[in-house]
């Protein structure tokens, strides 16, 4: 069997349903592979290999299976980069399969003297767990299992495979294997905290008076949504979250309070600042979760529940430390909270219509500068349209902030997605392709996008009309990178340089890819847009006109700036 056939092979038996990728000369052993199994494991041709990546990424954080890209030698390896690095950060699994030159020819590897030749693996090494060559078609399957236990083991992340041309082609008599560990789906194990410190938390935890739950993306990596629920409900805490962890409990739920941090909302941030007890969940306790390590302050006591040894401690460093599984740790502590009373006295109610207040206050006025709409508004305007089987995919800057902290999530799991690993523009188009195809086609993806970003991966709308995807691609066209315009007029008075676009009629573009579009102006013909697009036929993009000067950013502390407006102390 060609080598490229039995690799197409382990990726299906090992659980793979979907292969991301280009296609280069190098690869064509493992895209034929996968032709022959056609039926049983797909590749989907993407327009660019940083977008492959970026929907394996969507892919593997919405069904827990390691995502799978492709690329080929050189400028396709380069490509690479961008979307593994989000993956390291963000703790997701993706085995990268990359091509190399002939064994033969490592001699002239240098400078590209034998075509696109260069030192790729060394370049992979800041972003992936795991960096391989296969140089002998025997090594093949003990290869690919190792990649798959290394990504999916300990805190995941990406790992690269790279197969010289010549070892792709060549014929090995494989063995039948009898193995039944599908290698893609993760988390592969799972290890409980140490019985002590879970009785040290215990103690924390029913004697505060007014805890707070932080919970992270390891969290629904974990699937850990009813444990946490039930606990939080016994504890009588409030539950908020990082954008990663945003929906692992219902939003309308009465003790959730939504995202916390720089793009979060202002409830959520002054209850961590009032809270005794701050209890991070599957969270690396990251920059903007707590405003720049300012929250919780360093006198609050802080409890840490993380697979990652190294994240406990990092910001925090007398965290009481909870080593382990997030599902496996929430489930000792309801065993070891079991029958006693908690002393919490937050009063969810007060505090649930204080958060109602603020969310009508800021979502009422729908205009801005210039007849523009305002985010807030228009986000007021998709929740009410929004349903619990939607899925939410994000592009990376300020179209991250306003979903996170406007919509409400009616139902519990990984419904909302957004690249905060690295936050790097581009990622949300290719990522709904992703999402699409882990829900199987069947649920309604709403991708929010600036028009910044947006530039960065249009050209899949060409992948999304092929596979006749439903998604509704919502576009914040402001025609600016708002984000770098507001430092510039905050701290470089106002001095603005390469942050205003032309104007782009992102709804002509969108039909020269064959998908429908419309540009809407108003609330009320952005209303009427969501409504014919409740079970969209096929990818549609809605562009929206919007106000460049308003950020969903906001500050630290009780002298904290008016929600929804930049200065010095928000950025």
């Amino acid at each position: 069997m060609r080598v490229g056939d039995k690799l197409a092979e382990l990726l299906m038996e090992n659980g793979v349903n979907y292969v991301f990728g280009v296609p280069g000369g190098q690869t064509l052993p493992l895209y034929d592979g996968i032709r022959r199994l056609e039926g049983r494991i797909s590749h989907v041709l993407m327009r660019d290999e940083r977008s492959a990546g970026f929907a394996a990424d969507a892919y593997a954080r919405l069904t827990n299976r390691v995502g799978v890209c492709d690329a080929t030698v050189g400028p396709g390896a380069t490509n690479l980069l961008s979307p593994l690095a989000e993956a390291y950060c963000a703790s997701i699994p993706l085995l990268a399969i990359i091509s190399d030159i002939s064994t033969a020819w490592e001699h002239r590897r240098t400078r590209g003297n034998a075509s696109q030749a260069m030192d790729q693996l060394d370049m992979f090494r800041p972003v992936s767990k795991w960096q391989v060559k296969v140089t002998d078609p025997k090594a093949l399957e003990n290869t690919v299992d190792a990649a798959f236990r290394v990504a999916t083991t300990g805190k995941p992340g990406p790992v690269v495979i790279c197969i010289p041309d010549d070892i792709a082609s060549t014929d090995y008599a494989y063995r039948q294997r009898q193995s039944q560990i599908k290698g893609a789906v993760y988390p592969r194990a799972r290890c409980a905290p140490d019985p002590e410190e879970v009785r040290k938390a215990t103690q924390m935890l029913m004697t505060a008076s007014k805890p707070v739950f932080v919970v992270g993306g390891g969290a629904h990596i974990s699937g850990c949504s009813e444990q946490l629920r039930t606990l939080a409900e016994h504890v009588r805490a409030a539950v908020i979250t990082s954008i990663s962890g945003k929906g692992i409990i219902e939003e309308t739920h009465h003790q959730s309070f939504g995202v916390t941090g720089t793009f979060g909302n202002p409830i959520a941030r002054d209850m961590m600042q009032t809270s005794d007890l701050v209890f991070f969940i599957g969270c690396k306790v990251g920059q903007l979760t707590t405003f720049g390590y300012r929250l919780p302050s360093r006198g609050t006591p802080v409890i840490h529940l993380d697979a990652d040894a190294e994240e406990i401690g990092r910001n925090y460093p007398d965290s009481v430390p909870l080593l382990g599984d997030a599902r496996l740790g929430l489930e000792a502590l309801l065993e070891a909270t079991a029958g006693q009373k908690s002393a919490a006295s937050w009063d969810f109610e007060a505090t649930r219509q204080k958060h109602q207040q603020w969310y009508k206050d800021v979502t009422a006025e729908p205009l801005g500068s210039e007849g523009t709409l305002r985010p807030q508004a228009v986000l007021g305007a998709v929740n009410l349209a929004l349903t619990g089987d939607d899925l939410i995919v994000c592009d990376a800057s300020l179209s991250s902030g306003w979903a996170a902290s406007f919509l409400t999530l009616p139902t519990a799991g990984r419904k909302y997605i957004a690249p905060r690993g690295l936050a790097g523009l581009g990622w949300g188009a290719p990522a709904a392709i992703g999402a699409s195809l882990a829900s199987g086609k069947e649920k309604r993806v709403l991708m929010f996008a600036g028009d910044g970003a947006f530039g960065y991966s249009l050209q899949e709308l060409e992948v999304m009309n092929r596979l006749k995807l439903p998604i509704v691609c919502l576009i914040l066209n402001n025609s600016v990178f708002g984000w770098i315009k507001h430092v510039q007029r905050d701290y470089y008075q106002e001095k603005y340089i390469s942050v205003d676009f032309a104007a782009v009629d992102f709804g002509t573009v969108a039909r020269g890819f064959g998908v429908r579009s419309v540009t809407v102006r108003s609330i009320e013909a952005l209303t009427e847009a969501l409504a014919r697009e409740k079970s969209p036929d096929g990818p549609v993009v809605i562009e929206m006109i919007t106000d460049q000067w308003e950020s969903p950013i906001i500050s630290f502390g009780p002298t904290a700036v008016k929600y929804g407006k930049v200065n010095k102390r928000a950025v």
